[in-house]
């Protein structure tokens, strides 16, 4: 395993030249704000939003030596029109170039970023040119109807039915990386979502995400509901040629929030030498103390390590609800607190009992003026022999983000 490939959280396809078009008009857009804004002054139909982020980064091996360089410069853009009062239209992507030096060293490289495994291809790799890498990729683009008590939504979007702050066996549509720190908007998946308020307390959703290959499709419901001050829900479904059951709650225990979900996965037909089913679970508690820090303390179980022999590449490559870690179990404490409305740190560490594994994640964050912040974050893995922490090694990254 190389250095390079557990550096970022990357995918692999060939490039497709039509979201060409959809970045043109994001472009445009984002030029256009300033006159938009003007003409629509009071809760204008049409906004757009994003940011803008300078990342340099080092990156070291396990022993602290051998240094390598990264940097990106990484534009988003959060376009939303108000069509009616019901219908809405929203665009929301990210454009990034890249640096880094070893990227000349691994020919096609270029596809790992190029990759999008949805439905419609909307990524589109405009730059490859020895260490330098340009990437544009649209993670939302859906139109979303609403009346009374029922709520529609068609188009690559975000289904989140994660209940946990660290690991979530529940989101069957959106699985993310806990390690992926720069992708804080979480990708998205193209699909059909209806929702059904009961009442205040209660809703019925139905979600279905083709894909190119039925056997990697997901269609699932969930049933959520408010049970003695517990938010609790219950789902099943269809999951990549895989039944799932699953639930989770969300509540109090004293001051302290209690939260925890599991799901259950059979395949609907056997493989030779292969556990036909497996349960992941994970509970976690979190609760803030009184001089302002919030903690949160999380233990995963991962029945699907190792169901198969698949080769996990990437450290921030986000995995499957069914084998969410590169463990069988997972300890995670977290603390987050702020020295003042300007200034806030953190702390995550995380356990990997199994392969003698350990990450952590201090991290600093400043607010510089209005809209303008930087942070700092160092990610630090420490691995067993013949685990993917073993060659994950340990990177140190500040970034300066100016939002708009």
């Amino acid at each position: 395993m190389t250095k390079l490939l557990t550096y970022r959280g990357m995918i692999i396809q060939t490039p497709d030249p039509k979201p060409q078009t959809l970045f043109l008009v994001l472009c445009m857009i984002a030029i256009s704000h300033n006159a938009v804004a003007g003409i629509f002054d009071n809760n204008p139909p049409i906004r757009l939003g994003g940011y803008i982020k300078a990342m340099p980064g080092l990156q070291l091996d396990q022993d602290f030596s051998d240094p390598s360089f990264y940097n990106s410069l990484h534009n988003r853009l959060n376009f939303r029109w108000d069509i009616t009062d019901q219908v809405d239209l929203r665009i929301e992507g990210r454009n990034r170039l890249l640096y880094h030096e070893l990227y000349d060293e691994f020919p096609g490289i270029e596809d790992v970023f190029a990759q999008d495994d949805a439905l419609v291809d909307l990524s589109w790799l405009w730059l490859s040119d020895g260490g330098w890498i340009g990437h544009s990729e649209a993670d939302r683009l859906y139109v979303s109807w609403r009346m009374s008590n029922w709520r529609v939504r068609a188009g690559r979007q975000r289904i989140n039915w994660g209940i946990n702050l660290v690991s979530n066996p529940n989101d069957l549509f959106n699985t993310y990386s806990f390690f992926d720190f720069d992708y804080p908007e979480r990708p998205g998946t193209d699909a059909l979502r209806v929702q059904h308020y009961i009442s205040r307390l209660s809703s019925i959703e139905v979600a279905v995400s083709p894909a190119r290959n039925n056997r990697d499709m997901v269609a699932a419901a969930k049933y959520a509901y408010n049970l003695r001050g517990y938010d609790i829900q219950t789902l099943g479904g269809y999951f990549r040629d895989r039944l799932v059951l699953g639930g989770g709650w969300a509540g109090h225990i004293g001051g302290a929030g209690f939260k925890g979900e599991l799901s259950w996965f059979y395949d609907r037909e056997k493989i030779p030498e292969v556990k036909r089913s497996n349960m992941v679970a994970a509970v976690g508690m979190d609760y803030m103390f009184p001089n302002g820090t919030f903690g949160v303390a999380e233990f995963l179980y991962n029945g699907g390590y190792s169901r198969k022999d698949e080769e996990v590449f990437l450290v921030t490559e986000p995995l499957r609800p069914d084998n969410i870690m590169f463990s069988e179990f997972a300890i995670t404490l977290n603390a987050d607190h702020s020295f003042s409305p300007i200034l806030n740190g953190g702390m995550a560490a995380m356990v990997f009992p199994d392969i003698n594994g350990v990450f952590l994640m201090p991290q600093i964050s400043y607010s510089v003026i209005t809209d303008l912040d930087f942070e700092f974050v160092s990610q630090i893995f420490f691995g067993g022999d013949d685990t993917i922490l073993e060659d994950a090694g340990h990177r140190f990254f500040g970034s300066l983000t100016y939002s708009f």
